[in-house]
């Protein structure tokens, strides 16, 4: 079965630029045919001109229409979609069916269609994406990631605070359409004034000059003049108009820029929080038993057969002989980890010869560093002093401050 991916934030941003374009294309041409009907061209070739105006006019407006309809078609489907993916999800086929148009937006066969963005069911899909992603990456590259993502979010939050909000540029939108349809309603009630015959009488003899030079005018040249004015305006209020959809598509782009980031973000998290399998204990017994103390108690979570050719030593080797073996090793703590401590380290005070060991169970980001929550356990000792193999004591959960560039600790991953 076909699954197929919308991004419906997306489309719906498409959708709008196509009606913005529409309504402009619409005020543009209407201002052009006007132009036309007003040019002082007294010729039979003047109504061949104007005629031909009139009829590009009307097939670009017919297109103009065309695409307000089918912005209008997109964003509903977006919304039979969303409301589709509440209940589960929804045919490829009948969709398919009902529009057509929406080829470009969408892809796949007879199948299933989830929705997409923010709707539920679709980000666990988006997420399940870039976790397969996340989960692909070494754990150096993860980090990295996660150092970048949330760079870039604070920097496109911080672009989406600088600007005004969606309803406010909305609402100035609004006001200059309910201006431009005001003017156009104006210029209308002119033109018809303009066209009407009793007002290209020519005024009786004698003829007096004009402001404009012309020896004489007809009152059809004052409402042309009229229309000229509110061509004027309207295409001040439409370079106005422009600006504001301009500046409300870059809001918005900016908004769906942020979704998606935090949903990358998401799914970082969701990855770095699983952290690394328990892969323990470590086999066969008698290698496992070999170890005593901190040793003994990490290689119960995590499989340490592979350190040291089979033979693990004492627990500061292990991040040489883990990265000898081919294991990641690294300085920032993951869950699952094994965390290594240098006899001299910054962290807590161990044994400066033997170092330690333990096994991360937690880990929290805080300012400066990490917050890590550890299981670690001592060693046995007998009577003479010797430590007892195959054993630990004082098993304990703590929790340890490491700083972003920790002193003498290091982090075996897998």
């Amino acid at each position: 079965m076909t699954i197929i991916h919308m991004e419906t934030e997306q489309v719906r941003s498409v959708a709008r630029q196509l009606d913005a374009t529409a309504e402009q294309i619409h005020l543009e041409i209407e201002r052009i045919a006007s132009q036309a009907r007003g040019i002082p061209w007294q010729s039979p070739r003047r109504d061949q001109y104007v005629a031909a105006v009139e009829q590009l006019r009307q097939k670009i407006q017919a297109l103009a229409q065309q695409g307000a309809e089918l912005s209008q078609r997109v964003q509903r489907e977006v919304d039979e979609w969303i409301s589709a993916d509440g209940q589960g999800a929804i045919h490829f086929q009948e969709i398919k069916r009902s529009l057509p148009d929406l080829t470009p937006f969408i892809a796949g066969g007879g199948g299933v269609i989830l929705a997409s963005a923010q709707v539920l069911g679709t980000s666990t899909q988006i997420n399940a994406q870039y976790s397969q992603e996340y989960r692909a990456m070494p754990w150096k590259g993860r980090f990295a990631e996660q150092k970048n993502l949330q760079k870039q979010i604070d920097a496109a939050q911080k672009r989406l605070n600088d600007m005004r909000s969606a309803e406010e540029i909305q609402n100035e939108i609004n006001d200059i359409d309910a201006q431009l349809a005001d003017l156009e309603r104006k210029k209308k009630e002119a033109q018809a004034k303009a066209d009407a015959w009793y007002n290209k009488v020519i005024p009786d003899w004698p003829l007096e000059g004009d402001s404009d030079g012309v020896p004489w005018r007809v009152k059809a040249d004052d409402f042309e003049d009229e229309v000229a004015e509110y061509d004027r305006q309207i295409q001040e209020l439409q370079t106005r108009k422009q600006a504001m959809l301009n500046e409300l598509n870059l809001r918005q782009q900016t908004e769906n820029s942020l979704v998606a980031l935090r949903e990358r973000q998401a799914a970082l998290n969701q990855v770095m929080d699983a952290g690394i399998p328990a892969d323990g204990p470590t086999k066969p017994d008698w290698l496992r038993n070999q170890l005593g103390g901190c040793t003994n108690y990490v290689a119960q979570k995590r499989d340490v057969s592979d350190f040291g050719g089979g033979h693990p030593g004492h627990a500061n080797m292990w991040d040489d002989q883990a990265r000898a073996a081919g294991y990641e090793v690294g300085e920032q703590p993951a869950k699952g980890a094994i965390m290594v401590f240098e006899g001299n380290n910054d962290v807590m005070k161990v044994d400066r010869d033997a170092g330690h060991v333990a096994y991360v169970e937690n880990v929290e980001k805080v300012d400066g560093g990490y917050k890590v929550t550890i299981s670690q356990a001592d060693t046995q000792y007998d009577k003479n002093g010797n430590f007892i193999r195959g054993t630990y004591v004082n098993q304990r959960t703590s929790t340890v401050f490491v700083k972003d560039s920790p002193k003498g600790v290091s982090f075996i991953y897998e």
